[in-house]
């Protein structure tokens, strides 16, 4: 289990570096693009995007089958062959699931919401399968298989993908109203590839912690912890992905009703729904755990130490993505880098004095803190609050003055 989330973690990562940042270009400049009608500006703008996360996925592959016998020499003998066998496939699934971020953007910049939906859901679906297939056998799971279910699922996302976005602009023009620049498209993308890479290692700090002065048990327990309290804010992140291309849109159009709509359904739709998860994980968690694998009984109670930063990150709304979609990248980038500076203190200082749950207690302070930061410099920015709190106000405000009839024939009734 802890192989399997060490792995997961590196995948992540040279996922991350693959895309580049493009996944926040991608509704800033493709969207804007479709909005402005330049269809042929969008299409370059795939086009160019495409070539530069599929020629980062290959070094990043080549690289890779070169290097496992060089990083074993790190390893203990007992995982010497496992991660030397893994390596390789590790790259490719990284190289592939930067590709399939990247057309799950564009398919979404250019409105086709639910192939998006459905092609993100892909390479997990697979891996359910081998899960049940093991365990309908009767088997043992291997790190090595579960990985070749998941390079599976990647490379089918990535062929669907690329099928389904051609499809969807075959008549698109290919000459476009304004130019495209390869070196202006990497020059804008630069903020957020920086941007995205602090926050996955903000994101990742505590595994990273526990992997380098911690146990492969704690990894454990932790990674499981990682994994229940990630559900309660993917209602956000799922909202956020559906609203960057909507936003950027509106905003472009000088729509500011149907921009106040996409904060305010991001903010109660995100925050809601991850207390709604949280007190049912509360109700349920211990008894689904102890039922499950009882040595993993720790991991209930560092959920909710990790899941009510999560709540309370749900709270912040959209603000993170609106920062690096409508051009304020390199305040968000800056903004990350503080928070991370002080995170990482904390989840030093909290690993050392209180083990797992201290590192967890710090983890989750260093999640709050930064959504805030994001919050404060959207509204200073451009003067709204896409937070749960400022979405509240006007939405209760509205609502008062729309009810204040009913209540006032209410009130004479009872009278």
């Amino acid at each position: 289990m802890g192989q399997y989330f060490l792995s997961q973690l590196i995948i992540a990562g040279l996922a991350t570096f693959c895309q580049f940042g493009f996944t926040f270009s991608i509704p800033s400049q493709v969207t804007d693009a479709v909005a402005r009608k330049d269809l042929g500006r969008a299409r370059t703008l795939a086009a160019t995007i495409l070539r530069f996360s599929a020629g980062l996925g290959g070094l990043v592959v080549i690289a890779l089958i070169v290097a496992p016998r060089w990083f074993a020499e790190f390893l203990s003998p007992a995982d010497r062959m496992t991660w030397v066998a893994a390596l390789p496939i590790i790259a490719a699934i990284g190289a592939l699931a930067s590709l399939t971020a990247v057309i799950v953007e564009l398919l979404r910049a250019v409105h086709a919401v639910r192939a998006a939906a459905n092609l993100a859901a892909l390479a997990s679906v697979l891996v359910a399968a081998y899960a049940g297939f093991i365990l309908a056998i009767g088997e043992r799971a291997t790190l090595v298989g579960a990985l070749l279910a998941v390079l599976l699922g990647s490379a089918g996302a990535v062929t669907l993908g690329l099928t389904l976005f051609w499809l969807r602009t075959a008549d698109w023009p290919r000459s476009a109203l304004k130019p495209v620049s390869a070196t202006a498209v990497l020059r804008e993308t630069l903020p957020n590839l920086l941007t995205t890479l602090v926050l996955f290692g903000l994101s990742n700090l505590d595994m990273v912690i526990l992997g380098s002065l911690g146990s492969l048990n704690e990894v454990a327990q932790y990674g499981l912890a990682l994994r229940f309290s990630a559900l309660i804010v993917m209602p956000l992140a799922i909202a956020n992905a559906a609203a960057a291309p909507l936003a950027v849109h509106a905003r472009s159009t000088d729509d500011t009703t149907t921009l106040s709509g996409i904060l305010a359904r991001v903010a109660f739709g995100g925050g809601g729904a991850a207390a709604v998860l949280y007190t049912g994980f509360v109700a349920i968690g211990y008894c689904f755990i102890a039922l499950w694998n009882a040595n993993y009984q720790d991991a209930y109670w560092l959920t909710l130490l990790l899941g009510l930063g999560n709540v309370l990150h749900a709270c912040g709304g959209a603000a993170g993505v609106l920062l690096m979609i409508w051009g304020d990248q390199k305040r968000a980038f800056m903004i990350a880098v503080a928070t991370s500076v002080v995170t990482v203190l904390l989840c030093l200082l909290g690993y050392h004095f209180g083990g797992m749950f201290g590192l967890a207690s710090a983890a989750a302070f260093g999640n709050v803190l930064q959504v805030a930061c994001f919050v404060l410099r959207v509204r200073a920015r451009f003067g709204l609050d896409p937070s749960l709190p400022g979405q509240w106000r006007p939405g209760f405000a509205e609502w008062k003055k729309s009810s204040a009839p009913a209540c006032r024939l209410f009130r004479r009734r009872l009278r």
